[in-house]
């Protein structure tokens, strides 16, 4: 059953319809009293195992309700309209600074600066420690489940299939444990595949370092357009990058879960990377000094005499393209600095 504009359920109307995903449909609704704004989403699958999604979409509720940081997505109210047969639960309204529904799966490679998805990065290493610390797991850490909202921060979202490995949590909450591999040959892979950790696709189950390499495939997909599967290739294109960016993605996209944890932060490796190009800086002034220095002690050659107009030779400019020659003033000589070259 979906709902309409105007419609009225548990004291809120509704506004838009704002997306649908596989076990609910959300809207953009306000208050009746007019105290404001929220989004409300709608448990609405009618196939499969029903008793069990509508636990799971309770769960959902129930963590986001009990979980409090400013990266998550903060549950209000859970309820039920009994007259319909609808359950529900009203959350943040999270939108962009134009008033849409954006996630980072909107957001194109080359899109926005590495600054950018650096902070984002923070935000969403700090959600995932918080909520590791509080004994859940996401399991479906994907760009379309990361939202952008109105201050250009990343707020985490979606626990539809979540699995809280503390038991004294789930007693607190009062909430079924979501369902788990118990046949390896008939069992139900939980997550995205694409995201999903070498050990969660061998049938093990999720686990904080499982959390951590999905952010991992996330930031690897924002920086570089492709997919992640380990390899040479796609490990030695990190090198294009920061080394902050390097020594993090690296470590949380290893096939040992063991090395992602902690989720090694960005900021003070990108800080160290400032200073190495600082001095790289530095190294390029003193050698275009030299070079000047030598070309005012070198005679001038004596000039040629100008062609006629007709036959003047092409510019260089007009041959070779800018950016090659730029290339060739600056690569050249000051080669980009990889972690290889330091080793």
């Amino acid at each position: 059953m979906t709902l309409a504009t105007g419609d009225v359920i548990g004291g809120y109307r509704v506004v838009r319809l704002l997306g649908a995903g596989g076990m609910g449909t959300v809207y953009e609704v306000e208050r009746v009293d007019g105290a404001g704004r929220y989004a409300l989403k709608v448990f609405t699958r009618d196939h499969g195992d029903v008793d069990e999604l509508r636990r799971r979409f309770r769960t959902e509720g129930k963590a986001l309700s009990y979980l409090r940081h400013p990266n998550l997505i903060r549950v209000h109210e859970l309820g039920e309209d009994a007259e319909r047969g609808l359950l529900y639960f009203v959350m943040d309204l999270v939108l962009d600074a134009g008033g849409e529904v954006r996630t980072l799966a909107d957001v194109e490679p080359g899109e926005v600066d590495e600054a950018l998805l650096a902070r984002w990065y923070e935000q969403l290493r700090s959600a995932l420690e918080y909520i590791h610390a509080s004994g859940v797991v996401h399991r479906d850490v994907k760009p379309g489940n990361i939202l952008v909202n109105a201050n250009g921060d990343a707020v985490l979202g979606d626990f539809g299939i979540s699995r809280f490995i503390d038991g004294e949590l789930r007693r607190k909450l009062d909430v079924e444990s979501t369902m788990e591999a118990t046949d390896i040959d008939s069992r139900t892979v939980m997550g995205s595949v694409m995201f999903l950790a070498p050990e969660v696709r061998r049938g093990e189950k999720a686990t904080p370092a499982s959390d951590a390499y999905a952010l991992g495939v996330t930031f690897y997909r924002l920086l570089t357009g492709i997919w992640y599967e380990p390899s040479p290739v796609a490990d030695g294109l990190l090198d294009e990058f920061g080394r902050g960016w390097v020594h993090a993605l690296r470590r949380i996209l290893s096939v040992e879960p063991k090395n992602r944890l902690p989720i090694p932060p960005i900021v003070a490796l990108r800080n160290s990377g400032k200073r190495r190009w600082w001095l790289v800086g530095v190294v390029a002034a003193v050698a275009v000094a030299i070079a000047v220095w030598v070309g005012r002690r070198v005679p001038t050659p004596p000039q040629r005499a100008e062609r006629p107009s007709s036959q003047v030779a092409p510019s260089v400019e007009s041959r070779v393209p800018r950016d090659r020659i730029e290339q060739y003033t600056f690569d050249q000589f000051f080669p980009r600095h990889t972690e290889s070259s330091h080793k």
